[in-house]
């Protein structure tokens, strides 16, 4: 990637937008960050994408008072980029460069753009000023709208690898040995943010009761599981940003339970770090045919789906709850 934009700007054809889109928690802006420090550093030509960090024009990138550079995120008490966003970050991009021949913006949460702040940002896109850089963070392509996308260089970044995501979680103390940073880095599937997520003691108890309700011969009740679900989702606080995210982990790890039970079906040791989670797959494998199991995991994909999108969390979570009884309450 860094190769490939070094190339392009040697040979004066940079893109003047760039979106990057991957898993949340892989370092997504912080590349942008260091890029960005590298386009406006003071010391190393810009053309290595090598920045000093060490000059005033890269110090100043990491202190966000670059007089070129400008970063805007969606509030932290929004549930969207709004558009007053939007036009600040704009009419700070149109200003002419204070220092350099070059200005860089971020801006973070584009996944959050909606159509209003969205049309708002197309002239900047289609028309930024002469050597400014923009670059937008997302998850993905399919959540951003077209128009934003067509006028973009798509950059994708992979999962970070296991044993990167196990040593970051050991520094930062969140781990308590190496083998519990192998077992939640295994959980995080390449995301920091994931795996810090689920090493929240409270939402790794409440997983591990959900799952092994779902396993249970004796059943459940869908709206009693859809409440108790949607009220430990709460307990994240009052945004609905932080109760979409922590919906957001622990249906992706009824995913992940699901497709273990897959696993099992087919005759295969599942891929799953916990045993008990293996002991709870098999006992649902038992149970089902390889097509329900599809089905499981299809309808916790879609319900990841709507979460993104911004559905209402609790219509989610009922919706959720209904068809999994459905297909698990009748093969008791």
């Amino acid at each position: 990637m860094v190769a490939e934009l070094r190339r392009s700007l040697e040979q004066g054809r940079f893109p003047h937008a760039l979106l990057f889109v991957g898993l949340e928690g892989i370092g997504k802006r912080t590349f942008a960050r260091k890029l960005a420090q590298a386009l406006l550093c003071e010391t190393v030509p810009a053309e290595r994408l090598e920045p000093c960090e060490a000059c005033p024009g890269c110090l100043q990138v990491e202190a966000e008072t670059h007089p070129d550079f400008a970063e805007a995120a969606r509030p932290e008490d929004k549930h969207e980029l709004p558009i007053a966003v939007i036009r600040d970050l704009c009419e700070h991009f149109a200003l002419k460069p204070a220092r350099g021949i070059r200005k860089v913006a971020i801006l973070d949460d584009a996944d959050d753009l909606n159509e209003e702040a969205a049309n708002a940002f197309l002239k900047t896109l289609e028309e930024p000023p002469p050597g400014a850089v923009l670059i937008l963070i997302g998850t993905s392509v399919e959540v951003q709208l077209q128009t934003v996308v067509s006028r973009c260089q798509v950059v994708r970044f992979d999962p970070l690898p296991a044993e990167d995501v196990g040593a970051i979680l050991l520094e930062r103390g969140v781990a308590r040995d190496p083998d519990d940073a192998a077992r939640l880095a295994a959980l995080g599937d390449g995301s920091v943010r994931r795996a810090l997520g689920l090493a929240d003691p409270n939402l790794e108890r409440f997983r591990r009761d959900l799952i092994d309700e779902l396993a249970s011969d004796r059943g459940f009740d869908p709206p009693t599981l859809a409440n108790r679900f949607l009220e430990h989702v709460k307990q994240s606080g009052k945004e609905s940003v932080d109760q979409r995210r922590r919906a957001g982990l622990l249906i992706g790890e009824l995913a992940r339970f699901f497709r273990g039970v897959l696993w099992q079906t087919a005759g295969l040791e599942p891929p799953c770090p916990d045993p008990d989670d293996r002991r709870a797959a098999g006992s649902v494998a038992g149970r089902l045919e390889p097509e329900d199991v599809f089905v499981l995991a299809d309808r916790c994909l879609e319900a990841d789906y709507h979460l993104q999108r911004r559905l209402a969390t609790n219509l989610i979570l009922h919706s959720l709850a209904h068809d999994l009884g459905t297909v698990l309450n009748r093969r008791r």
